[in-house]
Formats: C-alpha cells, structure tokens, sequence
C-alpha cells in the first residue's frame, strides 16, 4: 500500500471485518449491516483502491442478501406488509448505490486507463449488469416497476463494456458474461413479470439466468415478418418494446432483441414436463411440475409473439364495486339482493378503461391476497351486472396505493359447481362461474373454474340457484391458465355416459 493511502488504511477495517463473516439468516438484521456499509464507503476519506477492493465484495454478499430477502416475499401476497414493503425498498435502494459505484469506476477507467485483471469494462459491465438484474427482481417482487432510469443505467453498461472503444457496441463485439447479464434484462422483462406471482418470478428468474443465453440481440433491424422482435433505445429510459405494439423509431443506434429460440426450447421443455416422463433435469425448485408447465406456457407466448394492444385506453375516473376472488364472487353471486352482495365489495376508482380491460386503484378499504391471475368482479353501479375479469398486473408503490389491470372476460356469470369425471381418482365438486358465449370473440359457453380443476374431457355440472339443474359438459378447449384460475370452453354432451 503506498504511503498517501497510508492514513486511511483502517477505514475499510469495519466493512472487511463484517464481510468477512458468514451469512447469517437474518436478512432484516444483514439488509442493516449493507445499507450502513454502502454508506461507510461512500464518505471522502475511503480511497479510491479501497473503494474498488470493497465494491467486488459488497457485490457478491448483496446478492446473497438479496436471495434471503427473495424467499420472504415470494411467499407474501400483495400489497405487503410496511415491514416487507419497507425492507424490499431498502435493498432496492442498496442494490442501486452498488450498481452506481460500478458506473463511477467503469468511468474511472474509460479516462484514466487504469486496467487491471479485475478493473476492465467487460467484468465491470457484466457485474452491474448482474446486481441490475436482481434489483429488477426485488422490484418486481415488491409489486413495483424498474426505478428511476433503470434502464439508461442497463443500455449503458451494454454499451459501455468494450475496453477498446466503448462507442463500439455491436453485439458481435460485447463479452459473452455482459451480454449474459444484459439479456437477462430484456428476457425477464419480455415475460411481463407483473402479471407473476412471487413464486413465479423467483422460479423464472433462476431459468433465465440458466437460459437468457439463447435469446439473439443485434444492432440491424429484422426484416418482414419480425413480430416476435422487440426494439431498444439505449438513449431513453425504457424497456423492450415490441415490434408488434409500436414501430421503432427512424434514429441510429437501436438494438434489437427476439426471445423465439427462447420460446421453441420452452416448448420443448413444456412437452416434457407435460408428459409421464421422469421430470426434466437441471430446472429450478420452488414450483410443482403442473404449475411449472403453466407457467412456461404463458412466458413462451409473450416471447414467441409479443402481445399488443388492440385498443386504446381512455383516461377516465369514477367509482366501481369490486369484488375479488373466484370463491368470493361464488358466494357472493348466490346471495339475493344488492345489499347482500355488497357485503362482500370494496369501493376502488377506474383510472383508464377499454372494450377490453380496465386499471382501476384502490379507494376504500384494505386489500388482501392480491396476486396477479386472479378473478375479479365489478360493475358501476347497483343496477349494472358484475363484469368478470382476471387480474393482468398488479402495481403497488407503497402498501396503501395498489393498481390493477384486469382484462375483461364476461360481462354476467351464473355459480355452478363443476365435478371432473376422472377414472384415476375422485375429485370433488367446486365452485365455479359459467360465462355467457361471446359471438365476437367465437367463443361458446366457457366456465370458469379454479385452476387444476380440468383434468379429464368430461365433467359433471350442476346449478341450485333457482331450480335444480345437472348436467354432463365435454370440454372444447382450454382458453386461459393462470395460477388461479382456468377458463375453458365447453358443450353440453347430449349423449352422458
């Protein structure tokens, strides 16, 4: 150590010492300890070496930190709690300060020259890139989107991560670790994870640090019939947008990136897990292997083709009944009378609205076991019929201000109860809402029902609303799977076994 560094050699004393610890189970207790190190560094007297030396390690306990922080807020439902919601702020908050230091040091090296084995673009690239990837994780966790131009700070270390010339991002020319880390990035985000639960985002966040790899990324625009691309301005603080959804603009400089080999591989794997086969090697745990299929199928459409808008949404605000829950809106749906049923709703706001889906935020009450994929129930007024929809995303920036975007399904419902025929074993009757057809769309009847309740072509339904009625249905198809519900399409079988 030379002699200017001399005086502020005990400085890093504090932050080595505890690094140089285990890990201990108490993500709260080492959430703590980061944050007040991450501070500790940032003060004028640490030089430059020792911030360097302790960034490397701080990167690699934070991750650790982070995976702790992970299992507690997969198994929570949203809005969370103010302590969960409190702690995932704050290691968001860190994990942005270490990537910040990655940026102060890739600078340092671009005007100084100063390269080591350790100190050159490429690794200093790739691990930003890494502790982005996991700030977007616990974002997404937490129910919140990337911070505060996340994404300029990602599209920079892209294109910053050549030592030779850093203006010189062709893909072809980015080191695989960087270009690893940064298509995890535009993979993760793809798969729209805030139509996720927590123990999906967890499971796919594994794959695809496995994964991402086989997804393509280049500077030249695909040519005609590219809708499964999506496009990235690295000048604008924006995720991938799909081809599909808008036209990329007329500038220099875009990249280009398409998840379908991606896609063509899960589809394989689904097949797999879909089968009676031994289960596939080498995947994440966390989900069972039926939900897990699930899960794959709905990922591979968002890479395969990236969904766009049909219609636009308009800004509006008034007030609606919502009711949440398939189980919830059963009961409620059996229960006569308006002021019966309005036991079982709260009172949200409609802020924008299409023929096809509505955002609406919460006003009264206190919501509970929100998760994306679930059912929801709302209408206007007293005198209007529920409209059914299911849960697409969920925003929540703090635990008192939650958004939901729903897509619409049907416009009234009637409960049943629905019974598979399964020569296996015997299953149950539950509860479950028949839709009306929807000539538009050409769907014929559809019921929807709780997930993992098909499992055979033939069921037995019954209605005991008004009058007694029992029937056997052959299933047609099956339309929508999340993991809460599934909605298929089915006939009444005229000749019952």
């Amino acid at each position: 150590m030379s002699a200017a560094e001399s005086p502020h050699s005990d400085r890093t004393a504090p932050i080595l010492d505890w690094l140089a610890t285990d890990l201990t189970p108490d993500a709260d207790l080492e959430l703590a300890a980061l944050v007040r190190h991450l501070d500790e560094l940032a003060r004028p007297e640490i030089s430059r070496n020792q911030f360097h030396r302790c960034l490397d390690l701080l990167h690699a306990r934070a991750l650790a930190i982070s995976r702790l922080h992970r299992i507690r807020l997969a198994a929570a439902t949203l809005p969370l709690t103010v302590s969960l919601h409190r702690g995932a702020t704050r290691l968001v908050s860190a994990l942005g300060k270490i990537a910040a230091g990655y940026d102060e040091v890739l600078a340092e090296v671009r005007h100084r020259l100063v390269r080591t084995m350790r100190r050159n673009p490429e690794t200093i690239s790739a691990k930003a890139l890494e502790i982005l990837g996991e700030q977007l994780t616990i974002a997404h966790l937490a129910g919140n989107s990337a911070p505060f131009e996340f994404w300029l700070r990602a599209h920079s270390f892209f294109q910053g991560s050549r030592s030779e010339n850093p203006n010189d991002a062709r893909p072809g020319s980015i080191p695989e670790s960087t270009m690893r880390a940064y298509k995890y990035l535009l993979a993760f985000s793809a798969a729209q994870p805030e139509g996720l639960t927590g123990p999906e985002i967890n499971w796919l966040s594994d794959y695809l640090a496995a994964n991402a790899k086989s997804t393509s990324v280049r500077h030249s625009a695909p040519g005609e019939g590219g809708l499964g691309w999506l496009w990235i301005d690295p000048d604008q603080d924006t995720p991938p947008i799909s081809i599909n959804r808008r036209e990329p603009p007329d500038v220099e400089g875009l990249v280009y990136f398409t998840a379908e080999e991606l896609a063509r591989r899960t589809t394989a794997l689904i097949e797999q897990l879909e089968s009676d086969g031994p289960e596939p090697a080498n995947l994440p745990t966390g989900l069972p292997r039926t939900e897990t299929a699930t899960l794959l199928r709905r990922v591979r459409e968002y890479w395969a083709s990236p969904p766009h808008r049909e219609h636009s949404r308009r800004r509006n605000q008034y007030a609606v009944s919502v009711c949440s829950g398939l189980d919830t809106i059963w009961k409620m749906l059996r229960e006569p009378g308006t002021a019966r049923q309005n036991r079982f709703a709260s009172e949200w706001m409609v802020v924008n609205e299409s023929p096809t889906g509505y955002a609406i935020m919460q006003v009264t009450g206190t919501a509970s076991n929100l998760t994306p994929g679930i059912a929801i129930a709302i209408r206007r007024s007293d005198d209007d019929p529920w409209t059914l929809c299911i849960v697409r995303w969920i925003r929540t920036e703090t635990p008192e201000q939650i958004e939901l975007g729903l897509q619409v399904i049907a416009n009234t419902a009637k409960p049943v109860s629905v019974g598979f025929r399964n020569a296996e074993q015997a299953r149950p009757m539950r509860p479950a809402l028949v839709l009306p057809p929807i000539a538009a769309l050409g769907r014929q009847q559809a019921i929807l029902a709780p997930a993992g309740t098909y499992s055979a072509r033939r069921f037995m339904l019954v209605s005991d609303t008004q009058r007694l009625y029992i029937a056997q249905g052959r299933l047609l198809s099956l339309d929508i799977q999340t993991p809460a519900v599934e909605l298929f399409q089915y006939e009444i079988d005229p000749y019952p076994l």
